[in-house]
C-alpha cells in the first residue's frame, strides 16, 4: 500500500480485479476490459471551504491536495465508495440495501422465518446435526447442515428507504436506480451460499484468500433475486421493511463448510482451534440469553440439556465472519454478521 504523488501531472493508476486477472491468465485472446469502476474513498468533502479569502480557486484546494492511495489489487480493500452518475438532477434519495431482521414479519407463516439473534446482532448458524438438535426450535438459528429443512433465511431488500411516503415500485418510479444483479461474497472456509431449497449456488470465482464470489440475478419465483410486489405499510406484518420505493429482494440460506462440520476445538489444526472461542470465554456475556433457556432434545430439565447452562460451561464454540452483498450497478453494499456455532459435547446427536 502506498500513496501516489498527485502534486503535479494527473496520474492514472489502474489494476485488474481478481476476476480480471483470472480471465487474462487464460491466455486465449478472449480477455477484454469492458467495465471499470471509480471511487473516492480517500476524499474528505468536508474540507471544501466556500469562505476562503482567496476566492473560488481555493475553495477545494485542500481536497485536491489530499494524498491518493495507489490502486489495490485486493477486492476486499478497494473501492468501498464507488462513484456513480445519474441523469435525474432532482434525486433526493439514493437506494439502500437493508436486512429484514424483524422476526415478527410474514403473517400466517412461521414467526421464526428471519433467523436473526438481536442480542448478538448476528445471524447464528448451527454447524452440526447435534448442534441443530441442541438448539431445538430456538429462534435465531440457521440449519447449516441441511439448510432446506428449516425455513430460516436471510432476506435483503433494495430500494429507497425514506420515511413518511406512500410505498411504491422502484422500477416503475425510478428505473435508473433499479438493480437486478448482485454480488454475494463469503469465506469458503466457513460456508457456502444456497438458494431457498438448500441447494448450494455455484461460485463464479474463488480468489486466493478463499473468498467466493457469487453473481445472482433476477430470475423470478424460486430464485435468489426477485421483485417486491407488496406496497402496503412497512409496519404491517406481511409487508417488507423497505419503507418507500421497493425494488429487488434477495433471499438465501447458508451451508456450513465441511471443515466446520467435521472439525473440533480439540484438534490443533482445525478452524475451531484457530478461530473459535467458547461462549463464556470472551466478551459474549449475552450469548446464553440469545440462545435461550429451553430444554433441548426433549430430554427433560436437567442442566446437561439446558442451553443456558451449556453456554456458560463453554459447550458452544463460535466463529464470527461476514457475508457481503453488493449491487452490481449502484455499488450499494451491506456486510451481514454471521456466527457459526458448534456444540462440543453433542457433535452428532443429543
Amino acid at each position: 500500500m502506498a500513496f501516489l504523488d498527485n502534486s503535479g501531472d494527473i496520474i492514472l493508476d489502474a489494476v485488474l480485479t481478481d476476476v480480471g486477472r483470472m480471465r487474462m491468465a487464460q491466455g486465449d485472446g478472449s480477455f477484454r476490459v469492458t467495465k471499470f469502476a471509480l471511487g473516492d474513498d480517500e476524499i474528505n468533502y468536508g474540507l471544501y471551504n466556500s469562505a476562503h479569502t482567496g476566492g473560488t480557486p481555493y475553495y477545494d484546494l485542500e481536497i485536491r491536495q489530499i494524498p491518493i492511495l495507489e490502486s489495490f489489487s485486493n477486492n476486499e480493500a478497494s473501492l468501498k465508495s464507488k462513484l456513480i452518475s445519474y441523469t435525474n438532477p432532482n434525486l433526493l434519495y439514493l437506494p439502500e440495501l437493508i436486512a429484514n431482521t424483524n422476526v415478527n414479519k410474514i403473517a400466517g407463516e412461521a414467526r421464526a422465518h428471519f433467523q436473526y439473534a438481536p442480542a448478538l446482532n448476528s445471524y447464528v448458524v448451527a454447524t452440526t446435526a447435534g448442534t441443530v438438535k441442541a438448539f431445538g426450535n430456538t429462534t435465531g438459528v440457521f440449519d447449516g447442515v441441511n439448510p432446506g429443512k428449516k425455513r430460516s433465511m436471510c432476506q435483503l431488500e433494495y430500494g429507497l428507504n425514506a420515511e413518511g411516503k406512500t410505498p411504491g415500485s422502484l422500477p416503475d418510479r425510478e428505473p435508473e436506480l433499479n438493480e437486478t444483479e448482485f454480488i454475494i461474497e463469503c469465506d469458503t472456509r466457513f460456508c457456502r451460499i444456497t438458494n431457498m431449497a438448500g441447494t448450494p449456488l455455484r461460485a463464479n470465482f474463488i480468489d486466493e484468500n478463499m473468498i467466493a464470489t457469487y453473481v445472482v440475478t433476477f430470475s423470478g419465483t424460486g430464485g435468489v433475486v426477485s421483485q417486491m410486489t407488496q406496497f402496503g405499510s412497512y409496519k404491517d406484518a406481511d409487508q417488507p421493511e423497505m419503507k418507500w420505493l421497493r425494488g429487488a429482494m434477495l433471499r438465501f440460506k447458508v451451508l456450513a463448510s465441511t471443515l466446520l462440520q467435521t472439525g473440533l476445538p480439540s484438534e490443533s489444526k482445525s478452524l475451531w482451534a484457530k478461530h473459535g472461542l467458547a461462549y463464556g470465554s470472551d466478551d459474549w456475556d449475552t450469548a446464553q440469553a440469545s440462545i435461550g433457556s429451553a430444554e433441548t432434545c426433549g430430554a427433560g430439565a436437567s442442566d446437561a440439556n439446558n442451553l443456558d447452562y451449556r453456554a456458560t460451561q463453554g459447550d458452544f464454540y463460535h466463529i464470527d465472519t461476514n457475508i457481503r452483498v453488493t449491487g452490481m450497478n449502484t455499488g450499494v453494499r451491506i456486510d451481514l454478521p454471521f456466527v457459526f456455532v458448534k456444540s462440543v459435547n453433542f457433535v452428532t446427536s443429543c
